[in-house]
């Protein structure tokens, strides 16, 4: 019987069509409407010039990560606090608030959301527009980890349109060290031996975080922004020299704002480049305690236009969309690989496009509703057919060696065939693939109420095998590290998630309605977890190698994380907090949970600041699971090596997420870091 799916091309295609008459139509008639649009507005800012309050500083040319202040109402009063600041990062490790932007003469101070945009000029006609802009995702332009979020088009209103130069980054550099027993001796390993602290799997807590730099440069105005970043997640001189942690040049863009495309209307925003758009970051400035996306982030070359539409005086309603695709693929080739070069997989990967849409409601500047849908595939036969042993024989590629096939590493000759690699069973991958992505979530930016998040995410695979990193979800960047993190075979199944995140400011609900910006002593508590559970998988394999799995019920088909952070803030210059995680891979094998205490010191300047010095102790309790012999390597190895419950170092560290194999985990880490953002 024929089973019937919709082809890949027709979704993606339809996706792509959908928007390309709504780009034409700005592209023929938007403009000349924009341009009327923009001359009424002057005559109407002339005419009521002698009524307004003193205008505002003019803000710089480029695009800043934090609003600019709307002008006044004309019964304004003075501020009775400082204006909303730049906002802070919000990492897994509690960052200071940062230091306030300039006072806008006469300008209202924002006390919660749902204030934000409310006030408007006795006798207007026409609806206000303005206020924080709404956003379905994170903002291209800011950085990846510990970004500060700002509307591309924050300087809307500046009247500058000088061409201009802008800097902005972060950096994470931390030691990290562990001290454990181990044949009662004293030992110390850099980085620690610990299940949480791999990027690419789903244990990983974001709690002892690696070292990280990002630099990103723009040159633009208000309408037209290129921005260049440069990233690492390894500092050469505290380390040693491994190619792959140098991502280089790693996105280039540009951005263009049309404040006036569609008149009153609201604005129209084009993304267009190499570039990442995040969607299901729980974080209200990042990608949260967890540091990883309930949707997706795209990493892709492609477009993503985006509508913000003011449709009622409290509602904003944002729609995005984009399509793209991977610029290159990688050869697959036979291990073992240098340390210069990418792991390529389990098989050959094909093409990987990606399409996506999302659709948001924001009521109040509060709350934001967003369903999303994204879609990733492959449509490459050329590559994926040469998974297929039977393909390998017809093959013009020299001395290629198929992933299914049955041979032995030449440069292995004399090791008696321990070289030999070949997993017929991975001929069935010979086929392109796809990832589908369904979800929904609610932010609430409410002010004294707290900041929250709230989502769902519902991805269907299959064949991920041959699908490359277009899509990073659920802490997997691509087909084969979704398969090894929840599928366990060739990359078939559905895997649904919830993930939760509140943070709550007793100083800030104290002060109610009066604005908060951080600037004095405070008791903030953090929430947040993430539950999963899969379906659709099938028989799960004995082994998994990169997974560490020993027996059938190693994968888990529910799993579950929590925790939660109390920091007090007493001092300008100190504070003192506690983060508690509880982490269950395999809610039905209770052997295999452990949980983390990590008591901490931050210092700093002032309450609010840019920078941050902690220094954290961290205990691991863990399961029985841990402590067993060959618990991460499967039977029959030859020679015999002591067991990894996973793999302990951060991709692409140990090659793939090959295991590492000490003796046992370490239970006591200690950390010293010190970061900044600007």
């Amino acid at each position: 019987m024929r089973t019937t799916r919709p082809p890949r091309l027709r979704i993606a295609l339809r996706l792509l069509f959908a928007l390309v008459p709504i780009v034409a139509l700005l592209a023929l008639g938007g403009t000349a409407f924009a341009q009327a649009s923009s001359k009424q507005a002057r005559k109407g800012k002339a005419a009521a010039a002698p009524a307004e309050a003193a205008p505002a500083p003019e803000a710089p040319a480029v695009a800043e990560t934090a609003p600019a202040p709307e002008a006044p109402a004309p019964t304004a009063t003075p501020p009775a606090a400082p204006p909303p600041p730049a906002a802070p990062p919000a990492a897994a490790e509690p960052l200071p608030a940062p230091a306030p932007a300039p006072a806008a003469p006469a300008a209202a101070p924002e006390a919660t959301g749902t204030e934000a945009g409310q006030a408007a000029a006795p006798g207007a006609a026409k609806r206000k527009r303005g206020g924080a802009a709404a956003q379905v995702g994170m903002n291209p332009q800011d950085t990846l980890i510990s970004g500060v979020a700002g509307p591309p088009a924050a300087v809307e209103a500046a009247p500058s349109e000088d061409w201009g130069f802008k800097f902005h980054g972060f950096f994470r550099g931390p030691m990290r060290l562990s001290f454990d027993k181990e044949k009662g001796d004293l030992q110390a390993h850099a980085p620690p031996v610990t299940p949480d602290l791999n990027f690419t799997t789903w244990q990983y807590t974001n709690n002892n975080p690696g070292p990280w730099a990002e630099l990103m440069f723009q040159y633009g105005n208000n309408r037209a922004v290129m921005t260049a970043a440069i990233a690492s997640y390894n500092i050469t001189s505290g380390g040693w020299r491994e190619l792959q942690d140098q991502l280089g040049i790693d996105r280039a863009f540009l951005t263009l704002n049309f404040p006036d495309a569609l008149g009153d209307l609201g604005k129209f925003t084009l993304n267009v480049g190499v570039f990442s758009n995040r969607y299901g970051a729980m974080g209200k400035y990042d990608a949260g305690a967890y540091e990883t996306y309930l949707i997706g982030r795209t990493r892709i070359a492609g477009a993503t236009p985006t509508f913000e539409l003011d449709v009622a005086d409290d509602i904003k309603v944002v729609a995005e969309g984009g399509f793209g695709a991977k610029m290159d693929q990688q050869q697959w080739t036979f291990p073992p690989y240098t340390s210069w070069q990418p792991y390529p997989g389990k098989v050959q990967m094909g093409t990987t496009l990606l399409a996506h849409g999302h659709l948001g409601v924001v009521w109040q500047n509060m709350l934001t509703l967003t369903g999303h849908l994204m879609y990733t595939w492959t449509a490459d036969n050329m590559r994926t057919d040469m998974n297929s042993a039977a393909a390998v024989a017809a093959n013009p590629v020299p001395d290629y060696y198929a992933p299914s096939g049955n041979r032995t590493n030449p440069d292995c000759a004399g090791t008696g065939g321990l070289c030999q690699y070949g997993d017929s069973t991975l001929s069935a991958t010979a086929k392109n693939g796809s990832m589908r992505i369904i979800g929904v979530d609610l932010r609430l930016d409410g002010g004294w109420l707290g900041d929250g998040y709230l989502g769902f995410s519902s991805i269907k695979a299959r064949n991920a095998l041959v699908l490359s990193d277009a899509i990073e979800v659920l802490h997997s960047q691509g087909g084969w590290q979704f398969t090894n993190n929840f599928l366990g075979d060739k990359g078939n199944g559905t895997v649904n998630s919830f993930g939760f995140q509140y943070t709550f400011s007793l100083a800030a609900f104290l002060l109610r309605p009066q604005a908060w910006w951080g600037q004095g002593a405070d008791l903030t508590l953090q929430l947040f977890g993430i539950y999963t559970w899969i379906t659709g998988i099938g028989d799960v394999p004995a082994t998994t190698w990169f997974a560490g799995i020993t027996n059938a019920d190693g994968l888990g088909t529910k799993k579950l994380k929590v925790g939660g952070t109390l920091l007090y803030t007493p001092l300008p210059f100190m504070s003192v907090g506690l983060r508690v995680d509880s982490v269950q891979p395999n809610m039905d094998n209770s052997t295999h949970t452990f949980t983390v205490f990590s008591p901490r010191l931050i210092f700093r300047t002032e309450f609010v600041t840019h920078e941050m010095v902690m220094l954290q102790y961290q205990y691991y309790s863990y399961g029985s699971w841990y402590s067993e012999a060959n618990n991460g390597i499967p039977g029959g190895q030859t020679p015999a090596l002591p067991g990894m419950a996973w793999p302990g170092l951060p991709y692409p560290y140990g090659q793939a997420g090959n295991l590492w194999n000490p003796a046992q985990v370490d239970k006591h880490t200690f950390t010293i870091a010190a970061s900044m953002w600007w």
